[in-house]
C-alpha cells in the first residue's frame, strides 16, 4: 500500500524527545451489487488516520481511526487505541475479542470483502468488534513468547453512552418459556460482562488456535487453524456455544432478509454449533478464494407448542481478484446463504492509496 505522510511532530518531553507520526492513507471502491432481484451501484471512499509515537522510555502508542466513524455516537467504538511495550500490547476500542484474534476468520470474498452478504465469512464471535451484539467499546490484551501468543478481552458490560438519560439506550431482552409457550420481555440497561481468553500457535506455514469466550449464561469454545502450502491455503474453524439466543450479521452493504442481531429466541431456537472451512490460491496477479460456512440452530420448543425442528444454515462463497498494480484490484464474489434465502454477488473495483 501506498503510505502518503499527512504530517509529522514532535513532542518535546521534559525528559527528551519523542518523536510521533500521523500518516493518512485510504481506500475506495466502486461497482455493482446485485441482491438477488436487482442490480445496483456500490461505491465507497474511507480516509483512514493511523497515529504512532515512542516515549524516551521505550513504550510505544498509537491508534487509528476511518473518517466515517470518527463521529461516532457511541463512545469508545470509534476507531481504537493501543500501548505496547515488553509486556504485550494493550488496544481499547473497535478491536476484536480474544478469541477472533487467536482463531481468525474464513476468507472474504467480491469487491465489498464479503460485505454485499453480510460478511458471512465472519465467525460470529459472542463478543467482540466493538459494537458487536450491542456490548459497547472492547479492550484487547495480547503477549507473545516465541511461536506461542496468549490473548485477553471484555467488554464494559454497559449498553448506556456517556451522559445519556436513564434508560435511553436500554434494550429489550425476550426469553421464551417452552412449557407456555409465552416470550416474556424486559427491559435491561446493562448486559452482562463478556470477555474472552485465548491462545494460538504460528510456525512457518502453519496456525491453530483455541478461544473460549463467555457473556452471562452463554459460553463460547472456538478451534481454528491455517495451513499454507506452495500456492495454496487452507482454513478451517469450529465453534461450539450453549445458551446462545441471537447472531449478529455485519457488512456495510448487505442485502436480502439480514436483521442485525437477530433474536432467536423469538424463533425458538439457539445457535448450537459453527463449522467453516475456506480456501485460497494466489499466483502473480490472480487470487481465488472461496468459502463454506454452516450454523446449526437447536430448537427450544418441546411438545405440541412448537412444530420446530433443529435446523442447518449453510452458506457458501467464491471470488477473485485480479491486481491492476498500483493500488488497484478487479475483483467479484458470489455468495449463496439460507440466511439470505437467496444468492448475491457483486462485481468493481477497490482501491488503496
Amino acid at each position: 500500500m501506498k503510505k502518503v505522510l499527512f504530517a509529522t511532530t514532535a513532542l518535546v518531553m521534559t525528559a527528551g524527545v519523542a518523536a510521533a507520526e500521523v500518516a493518512l492513507t485510504g481506500t475506495g471502491r466502486m461497482g455493482v451489487i446485485y441482491d438477488g432481484n436487482d442490480a445496483q451501484f456500490s461505491s465507497r471512499l474511507r480516509a483512514i488516520f493511523t497515529m504512532t509515537g515512542e516515549s524516551d522510555a521505550g513504550l510505544s502508542f498509537g491508534g487509528s481511526i476511518r473518517a466515517d466513524n470518527s463521529a461516532s455516537g457511541n463512545q469508545g467504538v470509534a476507531g481504537s487505541v493501543y500501548v505496547s511495550g515488553t509486556y504485550g500490547k494493550l488496544e481499547m476500542g473497535d478491536v476484536v475479542s480474544a478469541s477472533e484474534a487467536a482463531v481468525g476468520d474464513l476468507p472474504s470474498v467480491g469487491y465489498t470483502d464479503g460485505g454485499f452478504a453480510g460478511d458471512l465469512e465472519e465467525i460470529s464471535y459472542l463478543t467482540g468488534d466493538g459494537a458487536n451484539l450491542d456490548q459497547g467499546p472492547n479492550i484487547l490484551y495480547q503477549y507473545s513468547i516465541n511461536n506461542i501468543s496468549l490473548f485477553a478481552s471484555a467488554s464494559d458490560g454497559s449498553d448506556r453512552r456517556w451522559f445519556t438519560t436513564t434508560g435511553a439506550n436500554d434494550n429489550v431482552v425476550c426469553e421464551f418459556d417452552p412449557e407456555s409457550g409465552i416470550t416474556d420481555c424486559e427491559t435491561v440497561s446493562d448486559d452482562d460482562l463478556a470477555w474472552s481468553l485465548a491462545a494460538n500457535y504460528e510456525a512457518e506455514n502453519f496456525m491453530v488456535g483455541l478461544g473460549y469466550a463467555k457473556q452471562g449464561d452463554a459460553e463460547e469454545w472456538t478451534l481454528g487453524g491455517k495451513a499454507s502450502f506452495n500456492n495454496f491455503a487452507v482454513t478451517a474453524i469450529y465453534a461450539d456455544y450453549s445458551d446462545r439466543n441471537s447472531i449478529s450479521f455485519g457488512g456495510d452493504d448487505a442485502t436480502g432478509n439480514f436483521v442485525d442481531d437477530l433474536t432467536l429466541s423469538s424463533e425458538n431456537y439457539e445457535l448450537g454449533k459453527t463449522w467453516g472451512l475456506g480456501a485460497e490460491y494466489q499466483m502473480d496477479a490472480i487470487r481465488v478464494a472461496g468459502f463454506w460456512r454452516r450454523d446449526e440452530l437447536r430448537t427450544t420448543s418441546t411438545g405440541d407448542a412448537a412444530g420446530y425442528g433443529d435446523r442447518d444454515m449453510d452458506s457458501y462463497g467464491i471470488g477473485a481478484d485480479y491486481d491492476l498494480g498500483g493500488g488497484a484490484t478487479l475483483s467479484g464474489g458470489i455468495v449463496d446463504s439460507d440466511w439470505l434465502n437467496d444468492t448475491v454477488a457483486d462485481m468493481g473495483v477497490k482501491f488503496k492509496f
